[in-house]
């Protein structure tokens, strides 16, 4: 019966891709099968949730595509950590000795109580980064090593990192976390090497810590000698198993001045992005914001500022506290035209006529967390056939572009197909709220709320 459990992986394994299979599906081991139900074991509470989450229902789909029997199943959690049942990895990673049950190390440093996971937002455009983190946060060392999250400004890197580096302290107090920006790693540096402490430098780094957390890791492309630093620094902990984690403004491929061997290595864990959040996202941090500097405002206030403010977290803050501020030193309650009254030309609309069909894929693929690619390609699945569909209907109705021009800027499609698509949703948005709901959010993302 073990054969159910490894044809079902090798079903899988083309349609979800190589990557996909090594992260999620090989570490887990089937332990029994019996009365309809697989028992599978994980190696961590991370992997039982992920799997449960996203794969559960293609593996047990897969199953009945090739045995015509439904299979429930069910995943417990190894304390050990589960073996890999068939091939080595390519690399293999020493884990750290086990420290002294007695030591415990210092505090970390330069970490922001703020920064943690309880008060980080969690949606569709950082869903990957943060579960990768806190993966690593409950396993430093072993799985994603290096872990590498890159993004735009505002969006959450640097509050992932000192998450991390609170949740391993908490759980882990023995483990030595060192915490820093690229740009001070380098000062650091070139302080050691001016003042002949290059030995003190190189223990701190690559012997007196268990966990690396390194921020902003672009800005040390093009300094010659603070990447061969870095890059021997990496290989130490990366060598004895310990952590390393970083962040970027991109991808390593993307940034130049560092060097292949570099980019290299921060290729072999995960890398994962972080893009602008969606509108629920905007609002439910708002809404945590204000439970937390005690700000009242309402439901819908939240939502309209919210859709105005969609660059960054950090921005979206930032109004949110300008505009308490001011409602305070006047002692009005913060309503709509309150805040665009505060905001100003920031929370002026823009016209539908200055819109593209452009910005609304880019709009669109940014809710549903998918590539524009995608959305001009031929894939029907419903995960991209809809927001398809959706961003056709409001490339018609905000630009009033034809519908052969649409099907162009979509990859070349059928003006048929885009006549269909608009009435397709122009139909549905009657019997169905929840589409309703969210063509109208991105309407007044893209032109402002409708009066």
């Amino acid at each position: 019966m073990t054969d159910i459990w490894t044809d079902a992986l090798a079903g899988l394994r083309p349609r979800l891709g190589a990557e996909t299979y090594e992260l999620w599906l090989r570490p887990l081991v089937l332990v029994t099968t019996g009365q309809g139900v697989l028992h599978l074991r994980a190696p961590s509470l991370f992997m039982k949730e992920w799997f449960e989450n996203h794969y559960r229902d293609a593996v047990q789909q897969e199953i009945y595509a090739q045995t015509q029997e439904h299979y429930a199943i069910e995943v417990d959690v190894s304390e050990e950590g589960a073996p890999i049942a068939d091939e080595a990895p390519a690399v293999v990673q020493t884990p750290a000795p086990a420290p002294s049950p007695s030591r415990r190390a210092s505090a970390p440093v330069g970490l922001s109580e703020r920064y943690r996971f309880g008060t980080f937002i969690q949606g569709a455009s950082n869903e990957l980064a943060a579960s990768a983190a806190r993966a690593v946060a409950e396993e430093p060392g072993r799985r994603f090593n290096p872990l590498f999250i890159y993004g735009g400004v505002g969006l959450g890197k640097t509050h992932l990192l000192h998450a991390v580096g609170h949740a391993v302290h908490e759980q882990r107090p023995d483990r030595r976390i060192v915490y820093l920006s690229a740009e001070r790693f380098m000062n650091e540096f070139i302080s050691a090497v001016r003042f002949n402490e290059c030995d003190q430098f190189r223990k701190r780094y690559r012997e007196d810590c268990d966990v690396l957390l390194i921020d902003d890791i672009q800005f040390i492309a093009g300094r010659d000698r603070t990447m061969d630093e870095f890059f021997h620094v990496f290989n130490a902990l990366y060598e004895a198993g310990k952590q390393i984690m970083v962040t970027a403004d991109r991808t390593p491929s993307d940034m130049q001045g560092m060097e292949e061997r570099i980019t290299s290595r921060l290729n072999w864990g995960l890398v994962a992005d972080i893009k602008p959040p969606d509108l629920e996202t905007r609002v439910a941090i708002l809404r945590q914001k204000a439970e937390d500097e005690r700000i009242a405002i309402a439901d819908d206030v939240a939502v309209y500022l919210a859709t105005l403010v969609r660059s960054n977290v950090r921005e979206l803050e930032g109004a949110l506290v300008r505009v308490s501020t001011f409602a305070a030193l006047k002692g009005v309650p913060i309503s709509q035209d309150f805040v665009r009254e505060v905001l100003g030309d920031a929370a002026a609309p823009r016209a539908p006529q200055q819109l593209t069909v452009e910005a609304i894929q880019k709009a669109v693929a940014g809710y549903f967390s998918v590539r524009i690619t995608d959305l001009k390609g031929q894939r029907r699945h419903k995960g991209v056939a809809r927001p398809r569909m959706i961003a056709m209907y409001l490339s018609r109705e905000l630009t009033g572009s034809s519908f052969p021009e649409i099907g162009l800027r979509f990859g070349g499609k059928d003006h048929s197909t885009v006549i269909n698509a608009c009435r397709r949703m122009a139909e549905m948005q009657t019997t169905d709220p929840e589409l309703r709901t969210i063509i109208e959010s991105l309407r007044a993302q893209l032109v402002g709320p409708q009066a």
